[in-house]
């Protein structure tokens, strides 16, 4: 935060009923703003914060809101004004009150404050931005970038709450081998690197954050939650795709559908055409280079896409259903095929 932010956040923190708090990633917990108090779940770190007294503006730019301090995360769901009682809906709001009625002395920046109405309902945390509902404050978190475009990722053009946020969403786009020390196994890209060492490497000493609403199992992800959820409490969630209207059972299942059907970034450098995935666009290049790679070994005909070379393996034998695509023999079972599979190509 800036100067101006942090003089900003500090009349907000001591006039208004906010309730600030410290969301750790990883070990995934929550921290008190005011002191080094860590709690497993959200509502007793905002009932532990309560208790304390809120310092003057002084002590809190000195010892809270201290020069290169990050935006900080509130609750805002009770949010009044703390000089005369009256309730407010928004930071905006509550902070012209305060100018306008009591001469608080605000600067023209931003309020350096990320802020969430934290009521949940059965378990339940809902953005009171849009309204839309989230089983996790992780997810509610992650959503409230789309209400935001302080800083823009200039890949996919995606906005940011925080320049912060944009740091960690850019790991996202970075390609390249990252092994891991512990089992040898090699990612491309640094955030499947980090999952992989959380959940295989550190899940022992790893704190179970997400609660069910029903019952007090816990769990290390989301989708854990959800899978128990649906087989121990019959509860099922339905996630629509907004543009097509497909429904999924899951997040990550409405994510791959929409990457891969309504997101494409991926541009043919011959003709512009966009993609979605690049093996779609490995595809798509054939008919700009006019190679034919795929070649019957029965009678050396040659064609440029896979799929015309499985359809002429029936000219040879319209019996064969299945067709190895390393070798091209065609078989009449799918045992066969696979014994064949098992046998000549399982190295």
């Amino acid at each position: 935060m800036t100067l101006s932010e942090r003089e900003n956040a500090a009349n907000l923190l001591q006039y208004t009923t906010i309730v600030p708090f410290t969301y750790l990633s990883y070990p995934f917990s929550f921290k008190c703003f005011y002191c080094t108090e860590k709690y497993s779940e959200l509502s007793k770190v905002l009932e532990h914060a309560k208790t304390h007294t809120v310092p003057d503006t002084v002590v809190l730019m000195k010892d809270f809101l201290k020069k290169g301090k990050k935006t900080i995360k509130v609750d805002m769901s009770e949010l009044k004004c703390k000089i005369c009682n009256d309730p407010f809906s928004n930071l905006d709001d509550v902070r012209k009150h305060l100018s306008c009625v009591h001469d608080k002395e605000f600067t023209k920046a931003g309020n350096g404050i990320i802020a969430f109405s934290l009521q949940t309902k059965n378990g339940i945390f809902s953005c009171h931005l849009c309204s839309e509902n989230f089983h996790s404050f992780f997810l509610l978190n992650k959503h409230i970038n789309v209400h935001y475009s302080n800083a823009i990722c200039e890949s996919c053009g995606k906005g940011f709450v925080s320049h912060t946020r944009l740091l960690q969403h850019k790991e996202t786009h970075l390609t390249g081998q990252y092994p891991c020390d512990k089992c040898k196994k090699t990612f491309t890209s640094l955030p499947k690197y980090k999952y992989h060492n959380d959940r295989v490497h550190r899940n022992s000493t790893k704190v179970k954050l997400s609660k069910c609403q029903v019952c007090e199992a816990r769990f290390g992800h989301h989708y854990e939650k959800i899978k128990h959820l649906k087989d121990l409490h019959g509860m099922t969630y339905n996630y629509p795709c907004e543009i097509c209207g497909i429904v999924f059972e899951t997040r990550k299942s409405l994510y791959f559908h929409t990457k891969k059907y309504h997101t494409q970034n991926i541009l043919c450098d011959v003709c512009n055409k966009p993609f979605a995935e690049r093996h779609h666009l490995k595809k798509h290049m054939a008919m700009h280079t006019k190679a034919r790679n795929f070649a019957c070994s029965l009678c050396s005909k040659t064609y440029r896409y896979e799929k015309n070379l499985k359809d002429h393996m029936r000219v040879h034998n319209p019996d064969w259903k299945f067709a190895c695509s390393n070798c091209w023999v065609g078989f009449q079972s799918k045992i066969e095929y696979r014994k064949h599979m098992a046998e000549q190509h399982s190295g």
